[in-house]
């Protein structure tokens, strides 16, 4: 199977255990601590993301950097990056597969990918301005 929005919505539904969305072609899936993971289904892979913080919520931007760099290993299936949303750079956190992953794996990939959003704000607390919700 080659996920598309439909199909990926559906699986993400049936798991029944987090609170699914859909708005303009991305899929919002919510888990039981309130954290917001977002889903696209492109051309050539499916993409799940979730937000971290703001890079103005930063103490040393350069620093941080660093902790990043040598520590995101620790947190299996996931990366960080940065983004503009609305103008404002974002620290996000995220995974991708491919369009022919299997229903556990894609499934494996959002689970991991919350379980990471915990420890990746444990490990980057001290380098915040104020503490992350």
């Amino acid at each position: 199977m080659v996920w598309n929005t439909n199909s990926l919505q559906a699986l993400l539904e049936q798991h029944g255990i987090w609170e699914v969305s859909l708005e303009s072609g991305c899929i919002t899936v919510t888990n039981d601590e309130g954290i917001d993971a977002f889903i696209y289904a492109g051309d050539r892979q499916l993409l799940v993301e979730v937000p971290l913080f703001p890079e103005a919520d930063v103490i040393d931007v350069a620093a941080l950097n660093d902790k990043i760099l040598e520590t995101h290993y620790l947190a299996p299936l996931s990366c960080i990056y940065k983004k503009s949303i609305g103008g404002q750079s974002y620290y996000i956190a995220f995974g991708a597969l491919s369009l022919e992953s299997k229903d556990h794996v894609v499934i494996e990939e959002v689970s991991t990918l919350f379980e990471n959003v915990d420890e990746f704000l444990d490990l980057y607390a001290d380098n915040l301005k104020k503490e992350v919700a």
